[in-house]
């Protein structure tokens, strides 16, 4: 069991999260978008959701603290340009909305080990 902080997440996303990762009974907490990174240091795993300006800030504060902290950016924007954007910044990836509960099992599966290498 991970816990998990949604930060900055539309309703509709962070209910749709919410589920899919609840079946694996992560411990989940929702956090608005203008969170500093400090209050984010307990989280095993953060998704984060919005556009550039409000997630850049946070996932660049949070490579600071916590180099290996696995930061899922989720959003309805498509554009190429912002996912390479945030994959650069450090992102441990990238996905948008909507999406199926077996992709955020496999996004937490994939994220985690990252954080116990730490």
């Amino acid at each position: 069991m991970a816990r998990v902080f949604l930060v900055g997440l539309e309703q509709a996303t962070a209910t749709q999260l919410t589920r899919a990762l609840g079946v694996e009974r992560h411990q989940i907490e929702q956090m608005p978008k203008n969170v500093p990174p400090n209050d984010l240091m307990e989280a095993d795993i953060v998704f984060a959701g919005g556009d550039g300006k409000q997630y850049m800030p946070l996932l660049r504060g949070l490579r600071e603290m916590r180099p290996l902290l696995p930061f899922v950016v989720v959003t309805r924007i498509p554009e190429t340009t912002d996912w390479l954007d945030a994959l650069e910044a450090g992102a441990t990836d990238y996905c948008s909305a909507p999406f199926e509960t077996r992709q955020m099992s496999w996004l937490m599966e994939s994220a985690l080990p990252r954080r116990v290498a730490a």
